[in-house]
């Protein structure tokens, strides 16, 4: 009767084991994919994209600028973004994700205009103003991808980002050349608040799933000590009984 009760409590154990790991597998599936969303992506994209531009447009800073602040900011703006193009082709060549090779038609016509500059004053200005606009625009791109990807890479890649662009920002505004009326302005988000409500609130499924693991994984560690016991409970009784076959059987008295 026992060996047939522990038989089944083997098999309920081994059930409920087999139950846990198909209930947890799309879990550590998602932990363990390396894949790229479409705007991880487009992050990337972004960034090489603007590294076409703005080391150029440093360089010129370093020639043309009789500031020596802009020059220093136009170096500072060389040097990050040729490590940020290193870091954005490694992670473009590890996922297979395409990236220009050329400033586009916006960023072109910036440079020109920038080349056009009939002084050193005017130059400044423009390159400060250019500039300090495009870096606004790639922030607010940072920030959402920072705030949302699944990708553990592209997490650290967008920390990254996230300082250095702030630091360029910083930079160009601490010329006090940036015309703050020229920026554009900063919209509402009214998807934000429900947004973050919904990543917080947990789905009735999602309560359900994570009681129910919790109820089989109490489960199986109860029954598996069970299980030890018994057994260590059926050694013991074993061992007393052979150990009562070897006593000596009584001699009669003659």
């Amino acid at each position: 009767m026992r060996s047939g009760c522990d038989r089944a409590a083997r098999v309920l154990l081994l059930t409920i084991l087999l139950v846990l790991s198909q209930m947890l597998a799309p879990a550590l599936a998602s932990a363990q994919t390396a894949t790229l969303t479409a705007a991880d992506q487009d992050l990337l994209v972004r960034v090489r994209q603007a590294g076409l531009w703005e080391m150029p447009s440093g360089d010129l800073a370093r020639s043309r600028a009789d500031n020596p602040l802009v020059r220093q900011v136009g170096m500072t703006l060389m040097v990050d973004h040729g490590r940020l193009d290193v870091a954005v082709r490694d992670l473009a060549a590890k996922y297979n994700v395409a990236l220009p090779d050329q400033p586009n038609a916006d960023q072109q016509s910036w440079l020109a205009e920038e080349r056009a500059a009939p002084t050193s004053s005017e130059f400044e200005r423009v390159f400060a103003n250019r500039l300090r606009a495009a870096h606004g625009v790639i922030f607010s791109v940072i920030a959402g991808v920072r705030a949302g990807t699944r990708n553990d890479e592209m997490r650290a890649f967008a920390d990254t980002a996230n300082q250095v662009v702030l630091r360029h920002i910083t930079l160009l505004e601490s010329t006090g050349l940036v015309d703050y009326t020229k920026l554009p302005q900063p919209t509402v988000n009214t998807t934000a608040a429900t947004s973050a409500s919904s990543a917080l609130d947990m789905s009735a499924m999602g309560i359900v799933t994570t009681v129910v693991l919790g109820a089989l994984l109490c489960g199986a560690t109860l029954l598996l000590l069970w299980l030890i016991r018994n057994s260590a409970r059926r050694r013991t009784r074993s061992g007393d009984h052979d150990a009562a076959d070897l006593e000596p059987e009584d001699v009669p008295a003659r």
